[in-house]
Formats: structure tokens, sequence, C-alpha cells
């Protein structure tokens, strides 16, 4: 009785290239992150860049776990109304 089947390694082909695509879905979108965006210290962007680039497992989730805290606050539209005495 045989409790697994022999087969081609079909669906070992099939994990791997779905895990080949998940990475580089997160590596690209890590690198154009990391192009676009603005770094409290001018060689920053540079760093992470080449980080990634170079050492593309390591440097791609460490740029997704650590770089929001190195990123300048975007400035965004924050409106305030208050009643001022003077207006209609």
């Amino acid at each position: 009785m045989d409790l697994i089947v022999p087969g081609d390694g079909q669906l070992i082909w099939q994990i791997s290239f779905l895990f080949s695509v998940l990475f580089l879905g997160f590596w690209a979108y890590a690198l154009f992150d990391a192009l676009g965006a603005e770094f409290r210290a001018a060689h920053s962007k540079l760093m992470w860049v080449v980080t990634i680039i170079l050492a593309p497992v390591i440097g791609t989730f460490l740029y997704l776990a650590m770089a929001r805290s190195q990123r300048k606050e975007r400035r965004r539209f924050k409106p305030t109304f208050s009643k001022s005495p003077n207006s209609n």
C-alpha cells in the first residue's frame, strides 16, 4: 500500500513558483517604495536601495519592517474649522 503517491514533483514546483512570485512582488514594492520615499537622512535612500538590490531576501523584509521610522513625515492637509467672531 502506497501512502505517498510517487510523482514528478509538480506540487513542489508549483509551491516554489508561488513563493517566487510573492517574493518578487514584495521585492518590487520595496524597491519602488524606497526610490519614491523621502528620508530624514540624505544617504538613507541610497543605503536602502543598495541593500534591497544586493541582499534581496534580507534587504526587502528589513526595509518593509524598519524604513517607516526613518521616513520624513508627509505633509497632509489637515483643515481646522474654528468660528472666529469676525467671520461672516
